[in-house]
């Protein structure tokens, strides 16, 4: 199994030079932002909005922590993109000769989950390296809150993979990861929408009603997400674990039905 894995992070080695450049972007870009927010143009430019009235406290602080979030899925989202390995085990022929391998169907199946947390773990301690150095340069998001978001993060990068995972096994071959892939985002969506329909809902009447600006229980619920991304990121990691282990199910039934697959 271990060959497995090497060979899967092998097939993503151009991902991580990527990753590294990412790493190193997201970084400078990132220490520039909370410097800026402190003591530059954004610093000005929200003093401004709120003696105009235009944006609160509130609202100013939950872009800039909203801009923090993106930063800390980048290089995750690099490193947590596995269908380049199914790209390569499709051209090199690998499933024709995966069952002549000393490792039996599961153990083939869970290497290609291993491969993939194994290189969201990687992600994970840059972006924590990251949220030490920038929690001592902003107080807008404390080191905890940092922490929320970097595992909210790897948890929604953990889903779209296990479920890239399960629709590439599902349906096989060359030139078909694109499908995988829009329907593993569609799956997130509806999931989303499931989950939080009475939320997704007002948010929808609030922005219809145009009252985002009036009133500030409006607001708040236009960013309960992000407090949720940041203060109960251990509900999307409990969810993550939850649409992996039935990935991993599926994964393994189907691939047990269909030979040959991985």
């Amino acid at each position: 199994m271990k060959g497995l894995i090497l060979k899967d992070i092998m097939c993503l080695r151009k991902q991580l030079t990527i990753f590294c450049y990412v790493i190193i972007g997201v970084l400078i870009v990132s220490v520039m932002f909370v410097l800026s927010t402190r003591f530059g143009n954004l610093a000005k430019n929200a003093a401004e909005m709120m003696v105009e009235n235009s944006m609160t406290e509130f609202e100013i602080n939950n872009l800039a922590t909203l801009a923090l979030v993106l930063f800390m899925f980048l290089p995750l989202a690099v490193v947590g993109d596995v269908l380049n390995v199914f790209e390569e085990d499709s051209k090199a022929g690998f499933a024709k000769v995966g069952g002549a391998l000393p490792v039996s169907l599961p153990g083939r199946v869970l290497a290609r989950y291993f491969s993939v947390f194994a290189l969201l773990g990687i992600g994970v301690a840059f972006d924590l390296l990251i949220a030490v150095i920038l929690s001592f340069l902003t107080d807008i998001v404390s080191l905890p809150e940092f922490i929320g978001m970097i595992v909210s993060a790897a948890s929604v990068i953990g889903i779209y993979s296990s479920l890239v995972i399960l629709y590439r096994i599902m349906n096989p071959g060359a030139g078909k990861g694109q499908n995988a892939q829009i329907l593993s985002l569609f799956t997130m969506a509806v999931g989303f929408v499931l989950i939080r329909f009475q939320k997704v809902k007002e948010i929808v009447m609030i922005i219809a009603n145009g009252q985002v600006e009036n009133n500030d229980m409006s607001a708040e619920r236009m960013w309960d997400l992000l407090t949720v991304v940041k203060d109960r990121a251990w509900i999307i990691f409990l969810i993550a674990l939850a649409v992996t282990g039935i990935s991993f199910a599926l994964s393994l039934s189907i691939a047990e039905r269909k030979r040959g697959v991985i």
